[in-house]
């Protein structure tokens, strides 16, 4: 009875953000992983290349010190 007036306020051609937009929202989470995972590989990528360089590795060996007159 009361059923009717009310839903006839509601139009029947509302936006369907469900099936309008689940291409949007999957791309653009599809996007957001990839640039998530970009991340991580660039970061791994750095940290293996800077563990690898010979310069860092030297500076963890111990450096005889050169023998210096004492000072006045």
């Amino acid at each position: 009875m009361f059923a009717q007036p009310l839903l006839s306020a509601v139009p029947s051609g509302v936006l369907d953000m469900t099936t309008d937009f689940t291409p949007l929202f999957v791309g653009l989470v599809m996007t957001l992983g990839l640039c998530v995972l970009g991340l991580v590989a660039a970061i791994g990528v750095y940290d293996t290349w800077w563990a690898k360089r010979p310069e860092q590795n030297a500076a963890h060996r111990p450096v005889a010190t050169p023998h210096l007159p004492k000072a006045a």
